[in-house]
């Protein structure tokens, strides 16, 4: 069982959910908006599944990097 985690939006740091689960399972969560007390900065956020990852488990969207702006000479 891994914690889903999500970024604090104030510290940027990785936070717990309170939310244990398997990777299967977090697979089939539901795109729902859901809301926490963060127990980094004390404030309320929402998150989503997109926004969530388990810890120590790969992301399953993968960091998409930005494409190289050509500049023309």
């Amino acid at each position: 069982m891994s914690m889903v985690m999500i970024n604090c939006p104030v510290t940027g740091r990785a936070v717990s959910t309170a939310i244990e689960t398997e990777p299967a399972s977090f697979r089939r969560l539901p795109k729902v908006t859901a809301q926490m007390r963060c127990p980094a900065c004390g404030q309320d956020h929402e998150w989503t599944i997109g926004s969530a990852w388990l810890s120590g488990e790969p992301r399953l969207v993968p960091h998409v990097r930005p494409k190289k702006k050509i500049v023309a000479a």
